[in-house]
């Protein structure tokens, strides 16, 4: 088993991070994100973004590529469509996201 598989996406909210929170305003989503549409097996939405979590790194890529203002790793997708925080919180956010695992080396996208 993938190692990541077992990370939800509540161990991301539940997180202690070290510097300002970017987990704010979090709200479980999972029963009304998660369906046909989405193929995610956990969402949650917070000011910084709305996250999902997949079973697969093909189904997390394939979402992604549907969003205009997205980032992927793993076998999680953030989307900052419609979120207001600023753009340095979010990228923080997918820094800390990233940074679970010590693996992570690509890139953040310019936003």
């Amino acid at each position: 088993m993938h190692p990541q598989l077992t990370l939800t996406l509540e161990d991301v909210m539940d997180a202690e991070y070290t510097g300002k929170d970017i987990t704010t305003d979090v709200v479980e989503i999972t029963d009304t994100a998660c369906g046909s549409d989405i193929t995610c097996v956990e969402a949650y939405s917070t000011g910084e973004a709305d996250y999902y979590r997949f079973r697969t790194h093909a189904a997390a890529t394939e979402h992604e590529s549907t969003l205009d203002d997205g980032f992927r790793v793993n076998y999680f997708v953030m989307d900052f469509a419609g979120k207001d925080s600023s753009v340095n919180d979010q990228l923080f956010a997918m820094q800390v996201l990233a940074g679970m695992w010590n693996d992570y080396e690509g890139d953040f996208p310019a936003r």
